[in-house]
């Protein structure tokens, strides 16, 4: 702790050297040597020197004896002579004595007083020093319980600091934790997409060149057997057209009927008939037993299966939807069991763009026959996808 900054204790310094002085100059004015009196001069008194009452005393008695013991041969006369004037000197000196003794007693008590009212500016200067001692030690006790209680609050403030600062750190790195880990994810994510579409490319691939190998291998064959039954059927035709011009004539509008509508779905020939309405229906791979509805029950479901398995869900959650998402799908399976004509409606259109992927996909069928002849079905399926 500084001393001597305040104005307080600068003048309490002040005041502490000031009464040391006072009470130096009162030593050497009062603290001179007493000595006391000859016991024939009455009470001691210790105030003033001793030599001053000695110096007045005038011991002729002594002489006086001396000259006695000197001359015993002096008649009686002279001794009582003497002895009178030794009386009235005596009596003299013991008068001045008193005098003296009365003046020194004045002079001691004035002394008293003086130093009876230096000695109570003493206490009183030593009160006051005593008063601002206190006072001070209360500042400095007040002082000093101002610096606790400003470093308890500052302890608590740096504790509190510290705690918060904890606190902040573990949100931070749980913060960080958590973005670390849906990055991760996301990756994770990413990668098995990444994945999943290589797979599917794969897949779809090799199902697309088996697909190409054994469109072009059947279609080969059909177009030879399209061929044998076209002219067999010229030959009949030619047959009958002899005998039977209303059949001849019915069957050029159907022919022509059929290869204009051939022309418009861009399938090469033939009518197209709704996939309910179709006398028997295309044969999907693994559907061949049963009758007719067995048949188009089984092609429904498995249609349905390959979709679902297919169909890339993960698209539907990247673009925002989820739920459950309707599909409506539409196309046509040609006279040879190929898939044409994909349309699909849906409420993004990347959803109908892999509708459409996923539809290409699909195995080749066997071609639905009207009247005992291939045709073109038409084919509708809604498509329910669930997206988490």
């Amino acid at each position: 702790m500084k001393y001597l900054e305040t104005n307080h204790e600068k003048n309490s310094a002040k005041i502490t050297t000031l009464i040391i002085v006072i009470f130096v100059l009162l030593c050497f004015v009062v603290g001179q040597d007493y000595q006391e009196l000859p016991e024939e001069y009455g009470v001691a008194i210790n105030f003033g020197d001793a030599n001053l009452v000695s110096d007045n005393i005038q011991p002729d008695n002594s002489e006086n004896v001396q000259d006695t013991e000197s001359e015993p041969e002096e008649s009686e006369e002279v001794v009582e002579e003497e002895t009178a004037e030794d009386e009235v000197a005596e009596e003299i000196v013991e008068e001045e004595t008193a005098q003296e003794i009365a003046e020194e007693e004045k002079q001691a008590e004035e002394a008293l007083a003086e130093e009876k009212a230096e000695a109570e500016a003493v206490e009183a200067a030593e009160e006051e020093a005593a008063k601002e001692a206190e006072a001070e030690a209360a500042a400095e006790k007040l002082l000093a319980q101002e610096e606790e209680e400003a470093l308890k609050i500052k302890t608590e403030k740096e504790v509190q600091e510290a705690k918060e600062a904890k606190e902040a750190k573990e949100v931070k790195e749980k913060l960080e934790k958590k973005e670390r880990e849906a990055k991760e994810a996301k990756d994770a994510k990413e990668k098995a997409d990444k994945a999943a579409a290589a797979k599917v490319a794969a897949v779809a691939k090799a199902k697309a060149d088996k697909a190409a190998k054994d469109a072009k291998a059947k279609a080969a064959a059909d177009a030879k057997a399209k061929a044998q039954k076209a002219a067999s059927d010229k030959a009949a035709a030619a047959k009958a057209a002899a005998a039977k011009a209303a059949a001849a004539k019915a069957a050029s509008d159907k022919a022509a009927a059929a290869k204009a509508s051939a022309a418009n779905n861009n399938q090469g020939g033939g009518e197209t008939v709704s996939f309910a309405l179709i006398e028997n229906s295309p044969i999907y791979p693994g559907c061949e037993s049963g009758n007719n509805v067995a048949r188009k029950k089984c092609m429904n479901d498995k249609i349905k299966q390959f979709l679902n398995n297919n169909f890339n869900k993960i698209l539907a959650s990247d673009i925002g939807l989820n739920g459950i998402q309707k599909i409506n799908i539409r196309f046509t399976i040609n006279e040879n069991g190929t898939i044409v004509g994909i349309r699909a409606k849906a409420a993004d259109a990347k959803l109908e763009a892999e509708a459409k992927r996923v539809v290409k996909l699909l195995p080749k069928m066997k071609p639905g026959e009207q009247q005992g002849r291939p045709a073109s079905v038409s084919f509708n399926l809604p498509l329910s996808i669930k997206i988490d």
